[in-house]
């Protein structure tokens, strides 16, 4: 399509997720499981929807915190899309009209192993990550 851009550049922090790189206690490692699909969670394929930095909390345990970050025990150590954000990504993957359209990032994060860790292990629809 004419009116397509040959590039779309999302920043990371505070734009396509939350929260950002620097409020983290560590690099986040742990998936996440969650419906990939947030319009329709019932029925959508489940995936990495979050990485957690693994943590040592009570005696020794990990915390896994909630599915889109809303678990009571989520201390802000789990990294997850916004529902919009992952709404857009979902129709720029699904979509064939933006086949041609090239997808880029950009931080100026003081954490970029961090971003890297979340890009690599986020998914927007099974088996694609960012």
């Amino acid at each position: 399509d004419a009116f397509l851009p040959s590039m779309i550049v999302f920043d990371l922090d505070d734009c396509l997720w939350h929260p950002e790189m620097h409020e983290l206690p560590g690099k986040p490692t742990i998936a996440v499981e969650g419906p990939l699909d947030p319009q329709n969670p019932a029925t959508s394929a489940l995936g990495s929807v979050g990485v957690r930095v693994p943590s040592n909390r009570r005696g020794g345990g990990f915390s896994w915190g909630g599915i889109n970050g809303d678990d009571d025990d989520d201390d802000g150590s789990c990294v997850y899309l916004y529902d919009g954000a992952r709404l857009v990504l979902r129709d720029l993957a699904l979509d064939p009209k933006y086949s041609n359209v090239q997808l880029a990032a950009a931080s100026s994060s003081l954490e970029p192993s961090y971003s890297r860790a979340c890009l690599q292990q986020l998914e927007i629809v099974p088996d694609v990550t960012l």
